[in-house]
């Protein structure tokens, strides 16, 4: 009777532990998709409050915009258990209010796709940057970022999630997650917790994969284009290099065992006017403009780089305000800095110790950074304060300068370490150090940060922190340049051949380069008489075709000489629209007064010093 009464209280446990970690089960149809809207049926996990919030996120980590996911979300509906009528009240855009929900049987709703949905609240406003959102084409892809599909329960966002996907023959699941159960009209992907829900994009259609083995890594390469222009062969073949560069770079292992690349490529405008990538822990995803594969190879490779480094940040080092991230009351960290600028800096950096680039690319690449964050930034407001206020309308318009300014702080900090420690100990020790401090589970406080870092470094890295990233003091290039035998200069003057300086852009329709604006033509410009919409045809009888128009150019100042005849022909539209006349303007050769601005050559003489730290900070 004993042992009866001990096998009953057994069960009874077992059976209440059972019920405690019920997960979320959602079921989605791909198969049966009418106006772009996928239908979605939760049965929830075992919910004790008789009165709860059911939400879809405000704002996922990564993109740093309040989206309301919940604006795509229509005909909500609640079943409860053995009939009993769930009150439902919508408290906002992206929150249902429900009552008794350990009552609820089953919720259904259908979801929108937001890549080309314009026809709903703030739609046209507040348009969702491709990568952050998702797109349904029946028959042909879904591109699924799950947090813009899947909803979660007030206080249950730690429960397991189970998803089935009904879907077309032939279809197939990429993605960074591992627990896949595929069958041949419908698969099951669990995964633990909403946090890593929402971290895990999904795609699906006919596979297009490909494989790489780096390291300790396996890595999937999953790309969708319409017309078959690119394929994730090539793919793989061109990020298999930068791939084991940055392996090199973080020390000859990665910290994930799995990783995916998710490509799609578009074959029209996106709605934004965007394109790019949003990382995520263990995968990202990418939407690209379809273009010949050949022409995308560096910009695949920038691209890739930059968000398989989110890997180090903010995956294994980042503020409570990540760590404990808030999907409907977001708090930003002030750390903007390390997260996207670090990453940025590292992105470029390793592939210039890879080899694949050389030094005056990357220092090319860097320079335009620091030049297009002095002309299109506020260079005097503080980074951690931009950071911390993102989200602010007034304020958000600076966000996109972590990839230029945020990036030669990397640059900056990278050398003054190298220099401190006679090339021993750089940002990417620093970034190991943090990692090993912190990791996935453990946030830092913000205002801890800097001290942390200077207890791992020198009080000079912590000054500089202080004055130039917390602070509003403009980066002292000249004396971090200096410390590689780097002369800096801020500005200087010349004189040299010009064509006139006119302001470019390029007409698509005609293939030919057209002025847009006359306002900084010089004194060689106005002699030629240069007008707005010109476009340029030939130089000294040269055609400018696309293909050849570097090589012009170059030809163009190589062979010039005072007094020389320079006739350049010119498309000068008419007054009726698509018609042009052909005219040559001409003027005589003359130098003219250029000035140059952050200009940055090699030093004659290094010191030991210099030239250590110049060698260990580039790999020569």
């Amino acid at each position: 009777m004993m042992k009866k009464n001990r096998i009953t209280l057994f069960l009874v446990l077992a059976s209440m532990l059972a019920m405690a970690d019920a997960p979320y089960r959602y079921r989605i149809d791909l198969v049966n998709v009418v106006n772009d809207k996928v239908t979605v049926v939760l049965n929830p996990p075992d919910i004790k409050e008789n009165e709860i919030d059911f939400r879809f996120p405000a704002m996922v980590p990564g993109t740093y915009a309040v989206y309301d996911f919940g604006r795509f979300v229509s005909n909500l509906k609640v079943s409860g258990k053995n009939g009993v009528e769930i009150k439902v009240s919508k408290t906002d855009v992206n929150t249902y209010h429900l009552s008794p929900a350990n009552q609820i049987e089953s919720i259904q709703y259908q979801v929108d796709d937001t890549f080309d949905k314009c026809d709903l609240p703030k739609t046209k406003e507040n348009i969702i940057f491709e990568p952050g959102g998702s797109n349904f084409e029946v028959g042909k892809n879904f591109a699924m970022n799950s947090h813009s599909m899947f909803g979660y329960f007030s206080g249950y966002m730690n429960q397991n999630f189970e998803l089935t996907f009904q879907k077309a023959a032939g279809f197939y699941p990429s993605t960074g997650l591992s627990d896949i159960t595929l069958g041949e009209a419908q698969d099951v992907i669990k995964v633990s917790g909403y946090h890593d829900l929402a971290d895990a994009p999904i795609m699906y259609f006919k596979p297009d994969t490909a494989t790489i083995q780096v390291a300790n890594t396996k890595v999937l390469v999953s790309c969708y284009s319409p017309n078959k222009l690119i394929n994730s062969g090539f793919i793989a073949r061109t990020l298999n290099t930068m791939l084991n560069a940055q392996k090199d770079y973080l020390g000859g292992d990665l910290p994930v065992s799995k990783y995916a690349f998710l490509f799609y490529f578009s074959d029209k405008p996106t709605q934004s006017g965007a394109s790019g990538a949003l990382e995520h822990s263990y995968s990202s995803f990418y939407v690209l403009p379809e273009y010949d594969s050949l022409s995308l190879e560096q910009t695949l490779r920038d691209v890739t780089a930059h968000e398989f480094f989110h890997i180090i940040t903010p995956l294994n080092i980042h503020a409570k305000e990540i760590g404990e991230f808030d999907f409907n009351r977001p708090q930003m960290s002030e750390h903007l800095w390390l997260y996207e600028g670090m990453t940025e800096y590292a992105a470029h950096h390793a592939q210039l110790k890879g080899g694949i680039i050389n030094l005056e690319q990357f220092l090319n690449t860097m320079m335009q950074k620091y030049q297009n964050s002095l002309e299109s930034y506020n260079d005097t407001m503080s980074f951690t304060y931009m950071s911390k206020h993102v989200l602010e309308e007034k304020i958000h318009t600076q966000y996109t300068n972590v990839y230029e300014k945020g990036a030669v702080i990397g640059m900056c900090l990278d050398i003054l370490l190298r220099e401190k420690s006679k090339g021993e100990y750089g940002t990417q020790n620093l970034m190991k150090d943090l990692a090993s401090k912190y990791g996935k589970h453990v946030s830092f406080n913000d205002k801890d940060l800097f001290n942390d870092i200077e207890k791992f470094t020198y009080p000079e890295v912590g000054e500089f922190l202080r004055r130039y990233v917390g602070g509003h003091e403009p980066l002292p290039l000249q004396s971090i340049f200096a410390k590689v035998g780097i002369a800096f200069t801020k500005e200087s003057f010349t004189q040299e051949f010009s064509l006139g300086n006119p302001d470019l852009s390029f007409n698509a329709k005609t293939q030919r380069l057209v002025i847009d604006d006359i306002k900084g033509l010089d004194e060689f410009g106005k002699m030629l008489g240069f007008k707005k919409q010109d476009e340029l045809f030939a130089i000294n009888g040269v055609e400018l075709t696309t293909d050849k128009i570097r090589e012009v150019i170059s030809n163009y100042y190589n062979n010039l000489r005072e007094g020389d005849e320079v006739a350049v022909a010119v498309y000068r539209p008419k007054f009726f629209k698509g018609h042009y006349k052909l005219k040559i303007l001409k003027a005589n050769a003359k130098k003219v007064s250029v000035v140059r601005k952050n200009q940055i050559t090699l030093m004659k003489d290094l010191t030991d010093l210099q030239k250590l730290t110049l060698r260990r900070w580039t790999n020569a």
